[in-house]
């Protein structure tokens, strides 16, 4: 249940701060309104005694505690001692200065002279402070007889209308009426600053308890702070001439003096307040009445001046009988006079709506500046009260509304050239005989006198209307200027005054915070609204049909009839989309956005039917109708969101059918969101409602109550929807915070509310629902997206199956292919470059989306700039005094430089690097530099917002370099090696390098080390510093083809040319052995056992190496296979030296095989005697390279 707010409600009895701005004027005001609406009751009645009668008391509280103070502190005040003379003080001063000499006052003289300095000004204060005292009383004393004296005048106003009559007036000459007019203008600017001074001092003395209230309580502590040093003083025994008693004497003096001034201060505001309402009352029907009379100047002065251009025409062409018989050249020199007469009027004309425009923008400019002038004192007197957001609120509704006349600059620019024209014409009008003679030959006439004459006649008038034009344009033109100057600087001075309001508004709580006392008695409030509440007086009365205001909503109420008529045929196209989706010869990528399409129409009658309702309100109801019609625009919008968003997620809906989600996780949210539909009516409802009628939800426990019940349901219900995530996304640590933020974002809003801090949370509320819209929305493209790529995927596919088929069956199949329905791509096989740069397009449009919801909220921001975290003193600073605000931007430039090093060098390289024709690892070097350069940049941009000052960090940074550069050497000197490495390119992704015994591809180059992966794929981490200070050999830098050396070793007696041929066929059949360079054969030696001969051949890459290797080895084999080439091995001689020479002969006697694997012989297990070992001649087996 909703409770709307009534004109006169202004504060609880509780809120007797507040009750002190009350006055008649308001008093009277609320009655007026009460009496429109018909919705007087007792109980407001009785509430408001109730609040009058504790305003008073509350003022009476101050003042009787001031007096009773001052009672029982006359005794002391009668034995106080007398102040020092202002003579003896400034005497004792000059003598210690005279007396200082040229080395000057010691430490003990100087404090003297301190203390009388500061006795001096004290006196100086106290002076000044006793002639405001007598001001005060003057005004005091005075204000009865001005009360009459203003009731007078007031009296007076009402029985005189204006000063002056239009009779009067138009017996004044033109002149004359314009002087009068400017008269009339300067009195009536200086009747609105007069205005604007009174209306300050009204809000001055609104704000006046709660200053004197600070004000009194501080010198309260003065006065006792300065007793109790006195007593001190008194205890040492300290001389009546000393200047410390005198310094102290002349503190509490001075204390004492203000406690005095603002207690009569505060007793009197009351009857201040009255004296300056009335002065507001008399000055108001003062510039209304000097309003009318510069009203009614003008018409006269409008009327003269066009009845002096008719008379100048007239006047013209009196007694002219050559014109009266319709001479042609005449009639058309008088045709010409006379569409200039139309156009000086027509200058006068506007030349006087302009006057008035500027008056009016010159009234609102005085008073915005007058405003603008007096809030900062209103800030910083009560900074922190509830009164100030009152008050604030008060002064955003008194700003005048601004519409800037885009047209005037071009109305400017015309009146220039109309100038230029005319002045063009009037030096050719200076020649009237020769122009009337050149204009009858022209027309073919006959010249004679007579007719020369009269067309010089028409002509001299010609001129003084071309005189009266330009003269006219000037005025014209001068008024366009200052117009558009003044308009321009009211706009800047309202927009700026409207940011700080709105600004103050945001960070000041507007009404107490909710305590113990109010949960024990929201029974008894909730019971007592339910039976009482205006509620019931003032919904009868919001809307009263008929009204023409209600046809607003007719087109909405025929297109949700439309759409019920159709909705069966949306029902069945929605079916037939569903059922093609999945078909290589039916699906699309449009079919997604066209299902989402006709879901949003199915489920728009509902709220389309009430948002015409709401706009009916709008356009035919009073402001509690307005507030209405916006919170039912609102509700339409969330009503259609959720319903359109559950038909998403139904079971045949396009969430399972396109993007394929998990059934029952799309039923989980189905269920999570039609719960969180319901939570959102009371939320949107009641802060829609609270912030357009600008009542207060704390005296209103009913719809408080419910937009809290509402905003905890939509936490938790947040929460459960976040931890329920999408599957393609996966589980990212950085979407489950970001979701979880969100989550608690309404208990943020409670806690706002329940601290009093009621206008910020409902100025976030509709900005955070908007947000929910747009995350939502952002997830639905973005799955759009990703089944769009998917689909586009599948069908290219299928094209290259189907080109494949034809292409295998052209020969002997008749008929075409068979179709195969083949399975989806999975999401992974989709391009990777084209989602990526898909879903940084979305980034970027939902963050420019993102920005047009909370924009006009970024003004407040401005206010953390004046909350200091730490500060300093001095002129060696390192830093600068550091806000709030420096700390938010440096975390969004830090995100935004992680984002922005993750995303920008990907985008760069699909986009653009992609593209260009680069070398191997050229790419990934730019990449890596980019990242770099974003984090310094960064991370300088985030050191410098801390207020970091680099010109006296750098050389901070550079003595902690030297210090790094010597405890972490090797991690500095890895570091610069990655950089020598990315710029120079000694290695690059892809190579195939060569570092002492290892070899492999080098496939990643980070920061500090590189990752090589070895034939083995295993990765391998090589520091930088390696690469740059070892050896290396890189096999694929600037040039991939290499050499292969194989060896070859036959048997002694082979024929060598007959070798040399066969391995230089061999190599020639190879398809790998490169051509140029030719391949080569070499005989390199005669071995022990072998002929050795050399195959040395050029390969294109790395990877033919060890393939052209095997495949011309095994040629090889073969070619001497088939012409008796004996590829040789080692042979090994063993002789064994006995005394007995027949041990010697049956050993040589045994075979080769027994040799190579010999076998003990019996008897051998004594002295073996000598071995002695030797090669024999043989072959060696080749192919196997050296």
């Amino acid at each position: 249940m909703i409770v709307l707010p009534r004109p006169e409600d202004k504060s609880t009895a509780g809120e007797n701060h507040d009750c002190l701005a009350d006055d008649g004027g308001t008093e009277s005001t609320a009655r007026k309104t009460r009496r429109e609406r018909g919705v007087r009751t007792a109980t407001a009645g009785s509430a408001r005694q109730g609040r009058g009668y504790a305003a008073v008391c509350w003022r009476l509280r101050w003042v009787l505690l001031g007096w009773i103070l001052l009672a029982m502190a006359w005794p002391a005040l009668a034995q106080q001692e007398p102040l020092p003379e202002r003579v003896a003080v400034e005497e004792r001063l000059t003598a210690l200065e005279e007396g200082a000499g040229e080395t000057g006052p010691s430490d003990a003289e100087q404090a003297t002279i301190e203390l009388l300095d500061a006795t001096l000004a004290d006196l100086d204060a106290l002076a000044e402070l006793e002639q405001r005292r007598e001001a005060l009383e003057n005004r005091v004393e005075q204000a009865p007889q001005e009360l009459l004296r203003l009731e007078r005048e007031l009296e007076s106003e009402e029985a005189a209308a204006t000063r002056v009559s239009a009779a009067e007036l138009d017996e004044l000459s033109l002149d004359e009426l314009e002087t009068r007019q400017q008269e009339a203008v300067v009195e009536l600017q200086r009747l609105q600053d007069r205005l604007a001074e009174v209306n300050a001092q009204l809000l001055t003395a609104q704000t006046l308890p709660e200053r004197a209230q600070k004000s009194i309580a501080d010198a309260m502590q003065r006065v006792e702070q300065a007793r109790r040093d006195l007593d001190e003083l008194d205890v040492n025994d300290v001389a009546a001439d000393d200047p410390r008693r005198w310094q102290r004497q002349v503190a509490r003096a001075l204390a004492e003096a203000r406690l005095l001034y603002h207690q009569r201060e505060l007793g009197t505001n009351t009857r201040m307040r009255e004296l300056d309402q009335r002065r507001q009352e008399l000055l108001t029907r003062q510039q209304a009445r000097q309003e009318a009379e510069l009203a009614l100047l003008q018409n006269v002065i409008e009327r003269k001046r066009r009845l002096a251009s008719e008379q100048a025409i007239a006047d013209a062409v009196r007694d002219d009988p050559l014109l009266e018989e319709g001479h042609p050249v005449l009639v058309s020199a008088q045709q010409v006079n006379r569409t200039l007469r139309q156009e000086l009027l027509r200058a006068n004309d506007r030349s006087n709506v302009l006057v008035r425009e500027s008056l009016m923008v010159r009234s609102k400019l005085d008073q915005v500046r007058q405003l603008e002038r007096s809030l900062n004192e209103q800030i910083e007197a009560i900074r922190g009260s509830t009164l100030l957001a009152r008050i604030l609120r008060e002064q955003r509704r008194a700003l005048p509304q601004v519409e800037s006349q885009r047209d005037l600059q071009d109305e400017i620019a015309d009146l220039r050239l109309r100038q230029f024209d005319l002045a063009r014409q009037r030096d050719q009008l200076r020649e009237g005989e020769r122009m009337a003679n050149q204009r009858l030959a022209e027309a073919g006439v006959e010249s004679n006198a007579e007719l020369v004459d009269s067309l010089q006649r028409l002509y001299q008038s010609r001129r003084e209307l071309v005189d009266r034009l330009e003269q006219t344009y000037g005025s014209l033109l001068s008024s366009a200027i200052e117009l558009q100057l003044n308009q321009q600087q009211l706009l800047e001075t309202s927009r700026g005054l409207r940011s700080t309001i709105d600004e103050q508004l945001f960070w000041v709580a507007n009404t107490r915070p909710l305590g113990l006392a109010w949960v024990r008695q929201l029974p008894d409030n909730l019971a007592l609204e339910w039976r009482e509440g205006e509620w019931r007086q003032v919904l009868p009365t919001t809307w009263n049909l008929p009204s023409a205001g209600a046809l607003a909503g007719l087109p909405l109420l025929l297109l949700a009839t439309f759409l019920l008529w159709r909705r069966r045929r949306l029902q069945t196209r929605l079916a037939r989309l569903h059922e093609q989706i999945g078909r290589l010869r039916s699906d699309s990528q449009l079919h997604t956005p066209l299902a989402i399409l006709l879901n949003a129409l199915l489920a728009a009658p509902g709220p389309l039917l009430l948002a015409a309702a709401s706009l009916a309100l709008l356009a035919g109801g009073d402001a509690i109708a307005d507030a209405l019609g916006m919170a039912g625009v609102q509700l339409s919008l969330a009503w259609g969101v959720v319903a359109w968003s559950r038909r998403l997620l139904a079971t045949d809906g396009v969430t399972t059918q396109h993007f394929h989600w998990p059934e029952d996780y799309v039923a989980r949210l189905r269920r999570l969101l039609g719960w969180l539909g319901l939570a959102l009516i009371p939320v949107l409802g009641i802060a829609i409602l609270a912030r357009e009628s600008e009542f207060g939800l704390s005296q209103r426990p009913l719809a408080l109550s419910l937009l809290l019940l509402g905003l905890l349901a939509m936490s938790v219900l947040l929460a459960r929807l976040i931890l329920s995530h999408v599957p393609f996304f996966g589980v990212k640590l950085f979407r489950l915070a970001l979701g979880l933020t969100m989550a608690c974002v309404p208990l943020v809003l409670v806690g706002l509310i329940v601290s009093g801090f009621e206008y910020t949370a409902l100025s976030l509320v509709g900005r955070f629902v908007i947000t929910l819209y747009l995350l939502g929305l952002w997830i639905l493209v973005e799955a759009s997206v990703v089944r769009g790529l998917a689909v586009a995927a599948r069908r290219l596919a299928f094209r290259r199956a189907l080109a494949r088929r034809r292409a295998e069956g052209k020969e002997g199949a008749d008929g075409g292919p068979e179709v195969v329905e083949e399975p989806p791509l999975d999401m992974e096989q989709i391009n990777q470059q084209s989602l990526r740069l898909s879903k940084l397009i979305l980034l970027i449009g939902f963050v420019l989306l993102f920005y047009l919801v909370w924009a006009d909220l970024l003004t407040v921001l401005g206010y953390l700039e004046e909350v200091a975290l730490w500060g300093g003193e001095g002129d060696d600073l390192v830093t600068d005094a550091l806000s709030v605000a420096d700390l938010f931007m440096a975390l969004l430039i830090i995100a935004l430089t992680l984002m922005l090093a993750r995303n920008l060098p990907g985008l760069l390289e699909v986009s653009v690097l992609s593209r260009l024709e680069l070398k191997q690892g050229s790419a990934y070097a730019i990449t890596s530099l980019l990242s770099y350069t974003i984090v310094g940049t960064g991370l300088v941009a985030s050191l410098g917002t801390l207020g970091v000052s680099w010109d006296k960090l750098q050389w901070l940074v550079a003595a902690l370099g030297v210090g790094l550069g010597f405890g972490l050497q090797e991690i500095f000197a890895n570091f610069v090696s990655g950089l020598i490495i990315l710029f120079e390119r000694p290695v690059r992704i892809g190579d195939t390098v060569t570092l002492g015994n290892l070899t492999g591809t080098v496939s990643r180059i980070r920061i500090r080390a590189t990752t090589v992966t070895d034939f083995d794929r295993k990765e391998i981490i090589i520091p930088n510093k390696t690469f740059v200070t070892d050896q290396l050999i890189n096999w694929s830098l600037s040039d991939t083809v290499t050499r292969v050396v194989l060896t070859y070793g036959v048997a002694y007696g082979s024929d060598h040319r007959l070798v040399h041929r066969l391995l230089r066929q061999a190599a020639d059949e190879n398809a790998r052995v490169l051509a140029d360079p030719e391949p080569q054969v070499f005989f390199m030696n005669y071995g022990d056992s072998t002929l050795d001969f050399e195959l040395r051949i050029f390969v294109n890459s790395l990877g033919d190496r060890l393939f052209a290797t095997d495949e011309i080895n095994c040629r090889v084999g073969e070619l001497f296979a088939d012409h008796g080439i004996e590829i040789a091995f080692n042979q090994l001689d063993v002789r064994l030296h006995r005394a007995s020479d027949g041990l010697e002969r049956r050993v040589e006697r045994r075979s080769a095989e027994a040799l190579v694997e010999p076998h003990p012989a019996p008897g051998a297990q004594g002295d073996p005697g000598d071995i002695e070992t030797g090669d024999a001649d043989g072959g060696e087996a080749g192919g196997d390279g050296r």
